[in-house]
């Protein structure tokens, strides 16, 4: 199995030719293992990818020796746009009184020095922390709760995949006890599409983490629609709210709260983004919603910021 190391050489080795950095998409040209490291969990945009790939192998190459530098930036096409790597190896090998089959030779020197740059780079900003894994991010999040003698809360994420391997997710559910209040009951957590099975944890009194075991390993680019359901053990378990607010990337959150005959309803209101402590408050936004005749509300929010809280209150 080749290393990691050898796997960067061999992308850069293939990014070299033709064009280069100038290929027309070039992003989607771009092996894995350097997609990886540029682009993180974000999807690689036609419109900045290739100032951001530029930028990651230039910033790279300025730590290796400065001829191997040269070659490299010669490779990649930053200096010289001609459109066959040939012709700008042998340009600049004239300026450096060397012929093209040396120079060819010490540009794979130069991708095998720049390669090692990248992966101690990425080494030391490796982040193990299971809810920050990388890999992945949310298309799409749904969150559909029906609250009744047992409430519900129904989850739908599209996850997109920006590493390949990814076998499985780790999210976090919360459902916060003030102080003196007793914990109450484990909930129940059943998948409903996507997903082998779910393994969860409560690692405090009002969280816990669901890691959820994918039905196989997704590549980069793959999209994947996963479902889960939480049943709460009573009313009396939930906080009145139906709300997220994301750790990672989530591009948009779509939700739903549709209440029991039986469930007496105050006012209805929206979360647009508010800071998470104040959603504990209570305290009516601006943002009012009517129940329709299913005894239903609907919320949107095609832009989610993470760290923000976004969803729907009720009293």
């Amino acid at each position: 199995m080749s290393s990691r190391l050898d796997l960067l050489t061999s992308e850069l080795d293939e990014l070299h030719r033709g064009r280069g950095i100038h290929t027309p998409g070039v992003a989607a040209r771009l092996g894995p293992t350097l997609r990886e490291l540029i682009f993180g969990d974000n999807e690689p945009d036609e419109a900045e990818s290739r100032s951001l790939i530029r930028a990651a192998l230039v910033s790279a190459a300025e730590v290796v020796p400065t001829d191997l530098a040269r070659i490299f930036r010669a490779g990649l096409g930053v200096d010289d746009t001609s459109p066959l790597l040939t012709d700008r190896l042998e340009r600049l090998g004239a300026a450096m009184d060397r012929g093209l089959r040396t120079m060819s030779r010490r540009l794979r020197e130069a991708n095998r020095a720049v390669a090692q740059v990248l992966e101690r780079r990425a080494r030391i900003s490796d982040d193990r922390n299971p809810f920050a894994t990388k890999g992945w991010y949310v298309d799409r999040l749904e969150s559909h709760a029906v609250i009744g003698e047992q409430p519900t809360f129904t989850g739908i994420r599209d996850i997109k995949f920006t590493h390949g391997n990814v076998r499985y997710l780790c999210e976090s559910f919360s459902v916060p006890h003030g102080h003196g209040e007793p914990a109450g009951d484990e909930l129940s957590v059943v998948p409903t599409e996507g997903c082998d099975f779910v393994e969860v944890n409560r690692f405090s009194r009002s969280c816990w983490q669901l890691t959820i075991h994918l039905p196989r390993a997704f590549d980069a680019l793959e999209t994947h629609r996963v479902g889960l359901t939480v049943t709460m053990p009573s009313r009396a378990f939930i906080r009145p709210y139906n709300v997220v607010v994301a750790v990672r990337r989530t591009r948009s959150f779509h939700a739903s709260v549709r209440f029991d005959p039986d469930v007496e309803v105050g006012d209805i209101w929206r979360y647009d983004g508010v800071p998470p402590p104040s959603i504990d408050d209570g305290v009516p936004t601006a943002g009012q919603l009517e129940l329709d005749a299913g005894r239903a509300v609907t919320g949107a929010w095609p832009i989610v910021r993470q760290g923000l809280a976004y969803g729907i209150g009720w009293s």
